[in-house]
């Protein structure tokens, strides 16, 4: 049941970042992904607080890099606020803490599966930027076959990378649990 909420509030999230976003109040997706946050780090059960929150902010961090460096080759522009280009904005690092919410519970499994991460992430990933321009958050730049693929490769990449760091993270346990596995 806890899997199916967090799959559920990751598309609340989603969408809550792409329609504002389009609509001029990109700050609602930010409010939003805040509450669902909140709601997750309440939610927690055994999981570390540290070990959520150090996910979050990896991933404003790798989405921060990952996304600026697409913007910069020119791939797709998204729609501005408050950080100017060539870097990738707020709503899209909220898009990434959203996304950070669901690696440890339903994406777990990816951590170990790196290759089947990668092909989650060439379909999974430009499908989202395709979603995000159907609704006016982003534009995919000409020619929109080659950033396609383009955003395919990245995303291959980038969630494997991206898992493969979710499972090096420390899971930040009790030190009596820690001096038990040494």
């Amino acid at each position: 049941m806890k899997t199916l909420l967090y799959v559920v509030g990751q598309m609340v999230g989603w969408f809550a970042c792409v329609i504002g976003a389009s609509r001029s109040i990109p700050w609602l997706g930010l409010l939003v992904v805040l509450g669902l946050l909140v709601f997750h780090l309440a939610t927690r059960g055994r999981r570390s607080v540290r070990r959520i929150l150090a996910l979050a902010f990896f991933s404003i961090f790798f989405g921060f890099c990952f996304d600026s460096l697409l913007i910069v080759a020119g791939v797709y522009e998204p729609v501005r606020w408050l950080i100017s280009p060539p870097f990738t904005t707020i709503w899209l690092m909220a898009l990434w803490i959203n996304f950070s919410l669901i690696v440890d519970v339903p994406l777990r499994w990816l951590q170990q599966h790196l290759l089947v991460a990668s092909v989650f992430g060439a379909v999974f990933g430009p499908a989202a930027y395709v979603g995000g321009q159907r609704f006016g958050a982003i534009r995919i730049l000409e020619p929109a076959n080659l950033h396609s693929v383009i955003l395919a490769a990245a995303w291959a990449l980038g969630l494997a990378a991206f898992m493969l760091t979710a499972r090096l993270l420390p899971t930040f346990g009790p030190r009596r649990q820690l001096q038990e596995r040494l």
